[in-house]
């Protein structure tokens, strides 16, 4: 029975997942929340949307598809959950249908989506998936490689790739995601073309390619009205010190360099080669690669759109190769193999085109519960984001 009812409670997120990105959000579905490194619980769904070029939302789903769903009890951790992680709304999807249910997510400012629409998204046609691996697919691939290695790198490098998009959204997931992109497209360029780790390793490059754009996005929504050069000089510094500006990763280095002078040997000598070894090591960091492009396109939905594209690419069942991805994803993820220096060749090598086409595209298909966007808008549009509240 348990079994059951997780099957059940797998196809249902599944289904919602369907039903949010046809209503144009960006979507992720088991995104680990870490405290202190641990697991603590995971988020059923991660809704990200972009509704101007200086607005940036996020919101979460809790879903539950059981006979006894203690919709209350969710109604209030949901809530609780959503001011740990400063995010700007909360849905709960619930099988129960009681009034009072609605009563209280309206009262906690929370929107419900109850018994019936959650039957009505099940049994939809539109929202069958059967071109698409769900999450539970996914995790299989990666642990058949990593048990072919022996190791549990793959599983690794995802999970916390996926767990900082919940902790460190913005510059800290950017720079978490870009380098498991790097790893995972080596990993594809060195295995055999077509082969199982190749097609694994090409789809974590395209999924942890999305998770990376979706960072940089949520770091442009502030820059937005600024000229291409101040763009340019904040993403590099993103890149390289961790931070928008460069001067708020300073205390940290100052505080090691004066250290070092006070207390290593020849403490002048060696706070000078730290402090100059430091500099040196952020310069080489080919940051303007990301900056160039990205300063030019950052009043655009280029990132938003291309991260749903591959996104979708990713759990293809028939994953589509390099070149068949639309012109601005083989750009955008054309810009991160420059930045980790890997051949875009070699990529595409991995998995010759099939077709020379992608059929998947970034733009959202709001024929199926048209409105359904707006409604959790509604919900979310007062709430102040993280952002504001600082």
């Amino acid at each position: 029975m348990a079994a059951s009812r997780g099957a059940k409670g797998q196809e249902l997120e599944e289904s919602l997942k369907a039903y949010f990105w046809q209503a144009g959000y960006f979507v992720v579905r088991g995104l680990p929340y870490q405290l202190d490194g641990e697991d603590v619980t995971d988020v059923d769904l991660w809704l990200y949307e972009r509704p101007a070029a200086s607005t940036r939302r996020r919101i979460i789903v809790d879903i539950k598809n059981k006979k006894s769903p203690k919709a209350a009890e969710r109604v209030v951790w949901t809530k609780g959950l959503q001011a740990a992680l400063g995010v700007d709304g909360a849905v709960v999807a619930t099988t129960d249908s009681r009034p009072a249910v609605r009563r209280l997510g309206k009262a906690l400012g929370l929107q419900i989506l109850d018994g019936d629409a959650v039957s009505k998204i099940v049994q939809s046609d539109k929202l069958k998936v059967a071109d698409q691996l769900s999450l539970d697919d996914l995790n299989a691939l990666v642990r058949q490689i990593d048990n072919q290695r022996r190791s549990s790198e793959w599983r690794n490098t995802l999970h916390s790739a996926r767990a900082s998009m919940i902790t460190g959204i913005g510059v800290q997931s950017a720079n978490r995601n870009l380098a498991a992109s790097a790893f995972f497209a080596e990993q594809t360029a060195l295995a055999q073309p077509s082969s199982g780790q190749a097609l694994v390793g090409l789809r974590l490059f395209y999924l942890t390619s999305a998770l990376a754009a979706i960072s940089l996005d949520f770091v442009l929504a502030d820059q937005a009205f600024r000229s291409p050069e101040e763009r340019k000089s904040i993403i590099v510094n993103a890149i390289r010190f961790g931070q928008s500006e460069a001067v708020a990763s300073m205390p940290i280095v100052s505080a090691a360099i004066s250290l070092a002078r006070k207390y290593a040997e020849n403490g002048q000598a060696t706070a000078k080669q730290i402090e100059y070894g430091f500099y040196q090591d952020a310069d080489r960091i080919p940051a303007e690669f990301i900056a160039e492009y990205l300063a030019k396109i950052a009043r655009a939905d280029t990132l938003f759109n291309v991260a749903r594209e591959v996104e979708r690419a990713s759990i293809s069942v028939n994953v589509p190769g390099y070149d068949a991805l639309s012109v601005e994803a083989r750009s955008v993820l054309g810009v991160f193999l420059d930045f980790n220096g890997i051949s875009r060749e070699r990529i595409a090598l991995a998995l010759p085109s099939r077709n020379g086409q992608s059929k998947i595209a970034g733009q959202p298909d709001l024929g199926f519960f048209e409105g359904a966007r707006e409604d959790i808008v509604k919900d979310t549009v007062n709430t102040p984001s993280t952002e504001q509240q600082k």
